[in-house]
């Protein structure tokens, strides 16, 4: 008995405590609640902050969690749906919420300007565009942006296009005032060459038209390790390179040649681009990491090349890429355009293209006349046929421009004399 009489204290102590305090019990009969539903289902809930779980899913609501409240539904591959509550559901009740989720585009923009406008635009070196230019439709992920501009250094850069959003890049371009030459040559030779982060040919090549000054040069061959160095490149001059490649050995990465037939098609590995395949060699992969890749080359008129490869370490991995025609590989063809020196513009039909070496891709099939151009050389002229489907190959040998031949000194003499006999002929009068 005495036992119970305790209890019985026990019990109306805490009631009093917790009628002193203001706080009231909640029941089942005070709460209410949110009915989540997504279209598709399976989304997950965050509610205020908290993780919930996935769609169908209940939400209680007591009064001690006063609004706001802020629901968040999530899905891959769609936009989030947020939705924003400024009071609790009514108690002992179920608002029922709907998340029609939005699918998210697998595509961006791209709006390219150019400073001063009018450079010729590619992306991943494709189809050139002239500034200002929007690029609609264009893959999620990150692309390379080229400008070219006769007169004006080339300008690159790398940029990522979000999922359904829109990305601007102005093309600064610095004007060629003071311009030397590079000559590359490589032991062994046939290595992939680049200058500033551009291909521009395979050694031993000249490359010409560069700024006077500061320069990155990579040389890239497979089975051996990358040679890079800062150039410095002087006003009328030509500043020699000559590499020694150093035989890749025990490396914990291996290499990969990618060629294509048709050349001048995009490379990228792992959805990342690489450069463009090119007459004459494969274009070089190195320090890839061991395991499988996705491979996938691309070019106007043919459908898209993709393979998974697999890179082993210390192992060169060839690919020779066969690439099909297209629907529209009947209407136009392509022009794959080399110079030496490289770094020459070229001009289809009269209007600039870009700079060498250099795929000129759909290309309407017919006659057209082709010019390179570049400072301190002769002109390239030529006329070319386009079959549909086609792919052209034009390499261009440069020939320097000859100085003014200098009046002789005896010519100099006679014109001289009768300049003074002039000027004596006029004070006798």
């Amino acid at each position: 008995m005495a036992g119970i009489y305790r209890l019985m204290t026990l019990l109306s102590l805490m009631a009093l405590i917790t009628l002193a305090s203001g706080a009231i019990p909640e029941t089942t009969d005070m709460i209410g609640y949110f009915q989540v539903e997504s279209i598709p289902a399976g989304a997950e809930v965050t509610f205020d902050g908290v993780f919930q779980g996935e769609t169908p899913l209940t939400i209680a609501v007591a009064p001690s969690s006063p609004p706001p409240h802020t629901m968040i539904v999530t899905s891959r591959g769609y936009l989030p749906y947020t939705k924003n509550f400024q009071e609790n559901p009514p108690v002992g009740q179920t608002l029922i919420v709907v998340a029609q989720l939005q699918p998210v585009s697998p595509f961006g923009s791209l709006v390219v300007t150019s400073s001063p406008g009018g450079a010729l635009i590619t992306v991943d070196g494709g189809n050139g565009q002239q500034a200002p230019w929007t690029y609609q439709g264009i893959p999620s992920g990150p692309h390379i942006v080229q400008a070219f501009l006769s007169g004006y250094q080339p300008f690159s850069t790398q940029v990522n296009i979000p999922e359904g959003q829109s990305v601007t890049v102005n093309a600064m371009l610095n004007p060629l005032t003071q311009i030397g030459s590079i000559q590359v040559k490589s032991s062994p030779s046939g290595a992939d060459v680049y200058v500033d982060g551009f291909f521009k040919g395979n050694s031993d090549i000249t490359v010409g038209s560069i700024q006077a000054g500061n320069h990155q040069v990579r040389i890239r061959l497979a089975g051996y390790e990358d040679w890079s160095s800062t150039v410095v490149v002087t006003q009328g001059a030509v500043t020699i390179v000559d590499a020694t490649l150093v035989p890749a050995s025990r490396a914990p990465t291996g290499d990969v040649e990618v060629s294509s037939t048709p050349t001048g098609a995009a490379v990228f590995l792992d959805g990342v681009y690489q450069g463009m395949t090119h007459s004459g060699s494969p274009l070089e992969l190195t320090g890839i990491l061991p395991g499988d890749h996705t491979l996938e080359l691309t070019i106007a008129n043919y459908q898209d090349y993709q393979s998974t490869i697999s890179v082993v370490a210390g192992q060169i991995t060839r690919i020779d890429a066969v690439l099909i025609p297209g629907a529209l590989s009947g209407t136009s063809g392509i022009i794959q355009v080399v110079s030496d020196p490289a770094g020459a513009n070229i001009f289809l039909d009269n209007a600039c293209q870009g700079i060498t070496p250099y795929t000129l891709n759909n290309v309407p099939a017919g006659s057209h006349s082709l010019l390179i151009r570049l400072a301190g050389y002769n002109d390239y002229t030529s006329n070319l046929t386009v079959a549909p489907g086609e792919v052209v190959s034009v390499q261009a040998s440069l020939v320097p421009a000859s100085p003014p031949t200098p009046a002789p000194l005896w010519s100099g003499l006679i014109i001289g004399a009768l300049l003074v006999a002039g000027l004596l002929m006029v004070r006798t009068r």
